[in-house]
C-alpha cells in the first residue's frame, strides 16, 4: 500500500496507518512503546462521556498520553450534552483529534444504546457529531458496516457523518452481530470511500502487509487501522512502511520487554505483572513449544519477576 501523509479536518496525520482502539490492550503503556514504530494515528481506549461527567474511575488512566500530535482520544456515548460536554471538558483539554466510536459490539456497550446500537438511529448519531463538533476538536468517527447480516448502511452512515460536520471515518467492515471474526465485507468500505469526500480508514482483518496491500486495492480507502494485528506483530507498521526502526528495540522480546516496564511505571509492580498477562499468548504466538514458558509467566506476580521469565523464554 502506498503510506502517505493525511490530514483530519485542520489537523496533519504523520501517516495513514492507524493503531485502532482496544479496550484493554491499547493503554498507554502500549502505546507509548508501539506509537513511534510508524503508528500515523493511535487511539486511546474508547472512554465513557458520561463517566468523565460524574467523575468516573481510571478516566486519566484510560486518556493518559505524553503525544498528542499522534494519539486520538476516544469516547462513547448516546447523549448529544454529554458527548459535547467531554470534548470540552479538561480530561480532553489537549487532544487535537476526537474519535466517536460508533462500533463497539460488545454487550454491555449496545445494551445502553451505545457504541454500535446508534448504527440503528442515525438521526440521534447526526445529533451527537453535530454537539461534538461545536466544540472545536477535529471530530472522527468509528463505524460497523452494520449490525447485523446483510446490512448495507455504512455508505449512507459515512454521507450523513460528513454532513454533520466529521473529518474522517473508519469503517470496520463487519457487522455487530460478526463481532471479530468472518469475512471482512470490502465492498461496504467500498461504498462508504465513494460516497464522501473525507478521508476514510479501512479496518478489520489485517495481520500482515500483504492484507494491508488487499484492504487498499478492494477498497480503494485512504488508509487502514490495525486492531489484534500490532499486538501479534508491533513491527507490522514499521514493515508496512519501510521506515527503519531506530533505538533500541528490534525484536519482540525488546518490545515486549519495554512494554513490561512501561506498564509497571504506570500500574506499579504488581499490578503489572496481572496486566501483561492478557499480551502473554500474543508475544509467543512465533515460539514454538511455548505452552510450558507462557504458563510460567502467567503464574508471575511481579514486573521483576515477568521480565526475567522473558530474557530467559523469549
Amino acid at each position: 500500500m502506498q503510506v502517505r501523509a493525511l490530514k483530519s479536518g485542520c489537523v496533519p496525520i504523520y501517516n495513514n496507518l492507524f493503531l485502532a482502539p482496544m479496550a484493554g490492550f491499547t493503554d498507554y503503556a502500549f502505546r507509548s512503546v508501539i506509537t513511534p514504530m510508524s503508528v500515523g494515528l493511535a487511539f486511546t481506549e474508547l472512554t465513557s462521556a458520561k463517566g468523565l461527567y460524574y467523575g468516573g474511575k481510571n478516566n486519566e488512566k484510560l486518556l493518559k498520553t505524553d503525544d498528542y500530535d499522534r494519539t486520538a482520544a476516544q469516547i462513547f456515548g448516546r447523549e448529544p450534552y454529554f458527548m459535547r460536554w467531554a470534548c470540552e471538558s479538561e480530561y480532553l483539554k489537549y487532544y487535537k483529534i476526537v474519535d466517536i466510536n460508533m462500533g463497539c459490539p460488545v454487550p454491555k456497550i449496545v445494551k445502553n444504546g451505545e457504541g454500535s446500537a446508534l448504527l440503528a438511529d442515525i438521526k440521534l448519531a447526526e445529533s451527537i457529531i453535530k454537539e461534538c463538533v461545536k466544540s472545536g476538536k477535529v471530530i472522527t468517527v468509528k463505524i460497523r458496516s452494520g449490525i447485523k447480516a446483510g446490512d448495507d448502511i455504512a455508505a449512507e452512515f459515512a454521507k450523513m457523518a460528513e454532513g454533520a460536520g466529521a473529518s474522517l471515518i473508519t469503517v470496520h467492515g463487519r457487522v455487530r452481530e460478526a463481532y471479530y471474526s468472518g469475512e471482512v465485507d470490502f465492498n461496504a468500505i467500498a461504498r462508504a470511500k465513494r460516497a464522501v469526500n473525507i478521508p476514510v480508514i479501512a479496518n478489520g482483518g489485517i495481520f500482515t502487509e500483504k492484507d494491508a496491500d488487499i484492504m487498499m486495492e478492494r477498497t480503494g480507502a485512504d488508509g487502514v487501522m490495525i486492531a489484534r494485528g500490532a499486538i501479534a506483530n508491533p513491527f507490522i507498521f514499521s514493515e508496512i512502511s519501510g521506515e527503519e526502526i531506530t533505538g533500541d528495540i528490534t525484536t519482540v522480546k525488546d518490545f515486549a520487554i519495554q512494554h513490561l516496564k512501561k506498564e509497571a511505571e504506570m500500574s506499579g509492580d504488581k499490578r503489572a505483572a496481572i496486566e501483561f498477562r492478557k499480551f502473554v499468548n500474543y508475544y509467543f504466538k512465533r515460539v514454538e513449544n511455548s505452552k510450558t514458558y507462557r504458563a510460567e509467566i502467567m503464574q508471575s506476580v511481579s514486573a521483576e519477576e515477568t521480565e526475567r521469565l522473558l530474557r530467559k523464554y523469549l
